[in-house]
Order: C-alpha cells, then sequence, then structure tokens
C-alpha cells in the first residue's frame, strides 16, 4: 500500500469543474471503460466498480462492487442479472424508512441476497415529519425552490457528519469487509447523493486516486441525463417547466461543489479522510488493508 496523499476538495479537478447549473462530464478513466456502467432495462444508473485503479497500480476486482440507485421499479430480466451475472449476494439500502416503505425493495424476488436497512439520513433530521404544519410545510418548499443546489448540497456534510451517517456508513463498510465472495450493491434513490457518498468512502479506503474519485462520482451525469431531459419534457408538456430546471438538475446531477463541501466539513471536524475513517468510522489502517486484500488484484 502506497502512502496516503491529502485529500482536499482545493486540490481535486473541481477547479476547472462548472458552478451548479451545467453538470460536469468527468474525464475518462484508463482501464476504467464507461465507468463501469451496466447495461439494465430500468437501472439506468447502475455501475460496477471493477477496473476503477488505485494509486498503487492496482485495480478493483469485478463484480465485487457495485453502485446503484433504487431497486423497485427493476424488471424481472434486471434482478436475474444482478444475482445471476453479477452474483449479487448483498444488498445496502441508504434510503430513509419513508423512501424504503414508499418504494420497498424486491425483496421477494431476490431470495438468495441478503437486504441490510442503513438509512443516512431521516426525514425528521432535515426538519420534515408527520407533525408539520402546512405553514411550515410551505416554508421549506420555498427555500428549496429558491435555492435548490444550497439545499442538496447542504445534506452531504449532514450525511457524513451526523450520528445516522456515521453509523450507516461505518456499517457499510463492515459489511465490504466481511464479504469475501460475491458482489455487494448499494444504493440510494438515484444513485448520486447518498450511494455516491458511500462509493466515495469505499474508494478512499481502497487506495483510490482523489481524481479518480471525483470522477467516478461525476459520471452519475453520463446516464441520468436521458432520464432528467424526460422528466424535464414531462413538466413543460403539463406547463409547469418554469423554474424547474434547476430543481430538477439539483435533484439528479451530480455537482462537484456538492462533494467539496462534504470533504471541507469532515477536514473542518476531524482534520482528514484519513482521520474521518479511523475516528468516526472505526476504520483504521489495519481494517484498511484487508479491504484492499479482499477487492484488489
Amino acid at each position: 500500500m502506497t502512502a496516503n496523499t491529502h485529500f482536499s476538495a482545493h486540490d481535486s479537478q473541481s477547479k476547472s469543474t462548472p458552478r451548479p447549473g451545467a453538470p460536469a462530464t468527468p474525464k475518462p478513466i484508463e482501464g476504467f471503460i464507461d465507468f463501469g456502467h451496466l447495461t439494465f432495462d430500468h437501472l439506468h444508473n447502475t455501475r460496477d466498480l471493477g477496473g476503477l485503479p488505485t494509486q498503487d497500480g492496482r485495480h478493483i476486482k469485478m463484480n465485487r462492487l457495485i453502485r446503484s440507485g433504487d431497486l423497485h421499479a427493476a424488471h424481472e430480466k434486471d434482478l436475474e442479472k444482478l444475482v445471476g451475472e453479477l452474483g449479487v449476494e448483498r444488498v445496502v439500502d441508504f434510503r430513509t424508512d419513508a423512501e424504503r416503505n414508499h418504494h420497498p425493495d424486491p425483496t421477494e424476488k431476490m431470495k438468495t441476497v441478503t437486504f441490510y436497512d442503513l438509512p443516512v439520513i431521516q426525514m425528521a433530521t432535515l426538519g420534515i415529519t408527520h407533525e408539520n404544519t402546512l405553514n411550515q410545510d410551505v416554508e421549506l418548499l420555498e427555500q428549496y425552490q429558491k435555492d435548490p443546489f444550497s439545499i442538496i448540497g447542504s445534506i452531504y456534510p449532514i450525511a457524513l457528519l451526523g450520528e445516522e451517517g456515521k453509523h450507516a456508513y461505518a456499517s457499510f463498510l463492515d459489511i465490504l469487509l466481511n464479504a469475501e465472495n460475491g458482489a455487494t450493491l448499494w444504493h440510494c434513490t438515484e444513485g448520486k447523493d447518498r450511494a455516491g457518498l458511500g462509493s466515495v468512502l469505499a474508494e478512499y479506503a481502497l487506495g483510490v486516486s482523489k481524481d479518480d474519485i471525483y470522477a467516478d462520482y461525476l459520471a452519475t451525469n453520463l446516464f441520468v441525463r436521458s432520464h432528467v431531459d424526460h422528466l424535464a419534457d414531462l413538466a413543460g408538456s403539463h406547463h409547469i417547466a418554469e423554474h424547474l430546471d434547476a430543481d430538477i438538475d439539483a435533484l439528479y446531477y451530480a455537482y462537484t461543489s456538492y462533494l467539496d463541501g462534504a470533504i471541507e466539513a469532515v477536514e473542518r471536524e476531524y482534520g482528514s479522510m484519513d482521520a474521518y475513517l479511523s475516528e468516526a468510522l472505526h476504520f483504521g489502517q489495519g481494517k484498511r488493508e484487508k479491504l484492499q486484500a479482499l477487492y484488489l488484484v
């Protein structure tokens, strides 16, 4: 294992990333074809991290680490491919209880798979509860419509530094550490924010470079574009498109500023990503070396 490089938002490729409103397209990563994108009928942002290189010249094994959006809309063929062809044995769900109850994972159709419910953040943490008055709900909606990018960006530090998030991501890394065989798939709703941060942490622990971590994070933008365009067209056809473009972009696209904000918050609180892994997630050097032995070739 090579020495860790300082992982800072300020020295990443974010220097040249367009500001919110213009989703960035990541630079290709040599040996990581199409950012590991997997073709499914109804899982548009599912990717195998296999082939992603590390700083010491190794790369992640194929069919071991898979990131995705939620699985509720997956067709039978999609599920058969996940389990049969890709060997998915574990699914980690980072969504809230409310999201999971509304669109549950197809556990009955994936009986050989172990499911883990690890909400990174709950709706109440964001100030959204069943006890809210109508005025409170309207106020939250107005705040989001006024500056959707800031609202989404503010969730990232909460996800990494909140007690729910620390528990979820610590448990996630330990699940990976104890998965001797087969593939682990993790997801949120779109596979961008909470699943994206899970990917960042796993890749960092495995020794992936900061530039490649950012590139993989931004690769979501390549695979949600048609879905976003469809939503925008649908909104336009119903005459509700005014001011909606920014709202849709903020929700569905990955922005470097989101990830920058998360890393900066971690560095303010813990000093470095290494310290965060060790102190907040209890995932120190020994566990990282074991993780690398399991997943790298």
